[in-house]
């Protein structure tokens, strides 16, 4: 399922969804938070990538050193019409552990206004016609394709004109580890429907 009010970029979407597959092979519950992050308007470091990957990376590093149970993000760098540096994002947290997404949201807020000066939008508070933004539980198919459809809003290619070789150079990605293995195994899971065995 894919936003067709914009051109998605087959591989850099393809990353994305393999992502969440991944996780969703480890966590039985995922609850995905989706945030805007920008910097202050008058910074004039946000027009500069390779500050911004730094920051982005430092600040992406501190919020899983925190104890807010996420267990993995994907963050996309893009440029407004003024070029300046902005990241959409989403994160994905513990279902098991969490069912709230706002405590987290403030946290993250906080930690990336100490760092830069900058804001977070909270996209959580929008009313999409498809709500990407619920809890996934491993076998709710539904859930998992309007996750999808909110991914593929990262994968756009428009404002991503530094990228246009290789839109993946502006994906920032957590890395997953195997599953523990641990517990009753899963023999249904829903990324076995949507995910090609070619990605």
């Amino acid at each position: 399922m894919q936003n067709k009010n914009f051109n998605i970029d087959k591989q850099l979407n393809g990353q994305l969804i393999a992502h969440l597959n991944h996780l969703q092979n480890k966590y039985s519950k995922i609850l995905p938070i989706r945030a805007d992050i920008h910097y202050a308007k008058d910074d004039e470091l946000s027009t500069d990538i390779e500050t911004t990957k730094n920051e982005i990376t430092f600040f992406l590093w501190q919020a899983m050193q925190f104890e807010l149970d996420i267990v993995g993000y994907a963050v996309v760098m893009e440029f407004n019409q003024n070029e300046h540096i902005h990241f959409h994002s989403i994160f994905y947290v513990n279902g098991q552990k969490r069912q709230k997404y706002y405590p987290i949201y403030a946290v993250l807020e906080r930690l990336w206004h100490e760092l830069t000066n900058g804001y977070l939008y909270d996209c959580q508070r929008n009313n999409y016609r498809i709500n990407g933004l619920k809890m996934i539980n491993h076998h709710d198919h539904e859930a998992f394709c309007s996750t999808c459809y909110m991914l593929s809003y990262l994968a756009k290619t428009e404002q991503k004109e530094p990228f246009k070789k290789r839109y993946s150079d502006c994906l920032f990605l957590s890395e997953v580890l195997p599953p523990s293995h641990r517990g009753k195994p899963r023999t249904l899971g829903v990324s076995k429907f949507l995910i090609p065995s070619s990605i």
